[in-house]
């Protein structure tokens, strides 16, 4: 039946301050298009099938899932505001990229005037455990970056 987790769609309303914001994250352009097609209203349930859309990826894994950057122009995205939803409301709240060093991406994204909900916090657990940070984008997704943890004492 399913396979992999193919991609994640991200509906922007500025596609070029997104993308630079993802490329600062380390994400490489697979693709940039624009597209006017019918078939796409069709298909997502959309006033109009006039869009642009950016595939970015992480690493070169051809495998890896896609980050799919969407700016949509007739009828433009809508804009209800750069607020991230609560992280324990319904449904999706982020999505997370792996790291190996959460503290050194902070920095640098911090350095770049880039906007965080959390500093970076360890949750340890017998088994290991996560130091993560949660950023957001410029439209207001949560991005959770995380660093694996070894468990104490080896174990």
């Amino acid at each position: 039946m399913l396979n992999r987790l193919f991609h994640i769609a991200i509906n922007s309303t500025d596609l070029e301050r997104s993308v630079a914001f993802y490329r600062k994250l380390g994400f490489q352009i697979l693709q940039d298009r624009t597209v006017k097609n019918d078939q796409v209203k069709k298909a997502f349930a959309v006033p109009s099938g006039d869009l642009r859309f950016v595939h970015l990826r992480l690493g070169d894994d051809a495998d890896a899932t896609i980050l799919d950057i969407v700016e949509w122009s007739a009828p433009a995205t809508l804009d209800t505001g750069t607020e991230p939803v609560p992280q324990h409301q319904r449904g999706l709240t982020r999505f997370s990229v792996l790291t190996d060093d959460t503290q050194a991406v902070y920095d640098a994204l911090a350095k770049d005037g880039v906007e965080f909900l959390t500093e970076p916090t360890s949750v340890l657990t017998p088994e290991g455990g996560w130091k993560v940070c949660l950023v957001k984008d410029p439209d207001g997704v949560v991005v959770q970056v995380t660093e694996l943890l070894p468990a104490p004492n080896g174990g």
